[in-house]
């Protein structure tokens, strides 16, 4: 595993603030030639450290008006054959995303506590989120149970740059 050092630390968080910077324009900021500052990205992405580059959508703009964390609980027991959490979250994830009467799952996570899955889940309507919860998680049998929390709003202090250090 590679070893971070102020630079890579630095290009890691130039970077995340905006992934479409021309790599001269990095070189500048950091007053380094861009053949070393092209080669540490290199070696960052194949480290692994930088796993991707991607545009973030509002999600308003394209439709989506809520908003929606909803934990699951998973079944439990020998009588019940089933997927286990990762497998239950992977086939939320595939079938929002290839359904168009399903709403977007933004991010899942396994979790610890009460429940098993936490999904992150916008809406474009109430009767989207309705037919989620009632018709689609409810017809999957290793779902016991669900519960549902409306984000009110996003608390705007939150860190975009995720701190390298």
């Amino acid at each position: 595993m590679l070893e971070l050092d102020e630079l890579d630390k630095r290009i890691l968080e130039l970077l995340q603030q905006n992934c479409r910077i021309p790599i001269s324009r990095l070189a500048e900021k950091l007053r380094r030639p861009r053949t070393t500052i092209s080669e540490r990205i290199s070696r960052l992405e194949k480290e692994g450290y930088i796993v991707g580059y991607k545009a973030i959508l509002n999600p308003h703009k394209i439709g989506y008006k809520y908003l929606a964390i909803i934990m699951v609980k998973v079944r439990r027991g020998p009588f019940h054959v089933s997927r286990n959490q990762v497998e239950i979250a992977k086939k939320i994830i595939e079938d929002c995303r290839n359904r168009n009467d399903l709403p977007y799952v933004e991010e899942a996570y396994i979790v610890t506590g009460a429940y098993d899955i936490a999904l992150k889940v916008w809406i474009r309507s109430w009767s989207e989120l309705s037919k989620f919860l009632i018709d689609y998680l409810a017809s999957l049998e290793e779902i016991a149970s669900t519960e549902t929390f409306m984000v009110l709003e996003k608390v705007p202090s939150m860190p975009q740059v995720m701190p390298v250090k």
